[in-house]
């Protein structure tokens, strides 16, 4: 699954057709996955995958705070093998 729009510079990025396409990618794969729940970790800069959000508002925090380069969506449903990385979370965090 391509993930360039998640590679971006601000605001004015964060309203750019791509990367609202691609917000809304993420959180049909991500609610497609975990289709019994209604809250999930939200990865935005506010959130850190620590709260949870529901879908709408999951897509307000990524649409106005961003996403710091989630890397591997393993706290969505996604597996290592999928990824093909076997590095958990956010890229550059320890």
């Amino acid at each position: 699954m391509d993930r360039s729009w998640m590679n971006h510079n601000g605001v004015k990025d964060r309203q750019k057709l791509e990367y609202i396409a691609g917000v809304n990618e993420f959180l049909h794969f991500a609610f497609t996955r975990k289709s019994d729940e209604t809250m999930l970790k939200c990865p935005c800069l506010n959130c850190r995958l620590v709260l949870s959000q529901n879908r709408k508002n999951m897509n307000c925090h990524l649409l106005v705070y961003g996403d710091p380069t989630y890397n591997s969506w393993d706290s969505h449903g996604e597996s290592i093998q999928e990824t093909g990385n076997d590095e958990e979370g956010y890229i550059g965090e320890s």
